[in-house]
């Protein structure tokens, strides 16, 4: 029941206790728990990780760290025994490089990680898809920098889905697109750093700053809380050429 139904309740005590027991998505995905991101840091600034059957988004520029992250939360996943799935637009995967990874964090027959490649049109539809089939723990969507306008429609179904399902949904971008469908969502904002001191530059490291625009339940206290100029809690990562 909404809470605009609730206002067609006439008696005050029956709707106080309707009220009472409705659960809200933000705090259904945080009694189901977390899934660790894969980086101690960035498990801190989330408060234990991407939450269960729920939409999260992670958004920046190019060269921020969200192919980082997103592999890292797959890796995390499948060392933990679970399926993941990466619906791929920009074809970002370096199929070798995940491979001898994921031969690292687990020794399960069959394949850890479903990778699907198609363009930008078809790339929520697949999502979509995967999620609604079951049996997958994280479910990555990365839409590179994909221009895109998706309906409400379908960012409510995936939600939907994700809910039924138990699944971890992470959506990458280059800007915030999920608004109040995603339960949790962090900004990145990086600069790659070069070692120039013997010969031409060579690339060492990519500095990263996540912020955390949004967690769940806590965005109601959030909300009426005074600022006091404050911003948002971020932390710092760094990501190296085998990150």
């Amino acid at each position: 029941m909404s809470v605009r139904a609730l206002e067609l309740v006439r008696d005050p005590e029956i709707a106080a206790e309707i009220s009472a027991h409705l659960v809200s998505l933000e705090r259904l995905s945080e009694e189901r728990g977390r899934r660790a991101t894969g980086i101690a840091a960035l498990d801190g600034l989330l408060g234990g990780g991407w939450p269960r059957a729920a939409l999260s988004e992670i958004s920046g520029r190019r060269s921020s760290g969200r192919t980082a992250v997103v592999r890292a939360a797959l890796a995390a996943a499948i060392s933990a025994g679970e399926s993941t799935a990466l619906v791929d637009v920009g074809g970002t995967l370096d199929a070798r490089a995940a491979a001898m990874s994921m031969t690292t964090v687990t020794t399960s027959p069959g394949p850890p990680l479903l990778w699907i490649r198609c363009g930008a049109a078809q790339a929520l539809k697949a999502a979509d898809l995967v999620v609604a089939a079951g049996g997958f723990g994280t479910v990555a969507l990365d839409l590179c920098d994909a221009r895109l306008r998706i309906p409400d429609a379908a960012w409510m179904r995936l939600r939907h889905a994700a809910r039924a399902q138990g699944t971890t949904v992470l959506v990458a971008s280059d800007a915030r697109r999920l608004g109040a469908f995603a339960a949790t969502a962090v900004d990145l904002g990086g600069a790659p750093a070069f070692d120039d001191t013997e010969g031409p530059p060579l690339f060492t490291r990519l500095e990263v700053r996540a912020h955390r625009l949004r967690n769940g339940r806590e965005q109601a206290a959030q909300a009426t809380a005074p600022t006091n100029g404050k911003q948002q809690p971020c932390v710092s990562l760094a990501f190296t050429s085998r990150s």
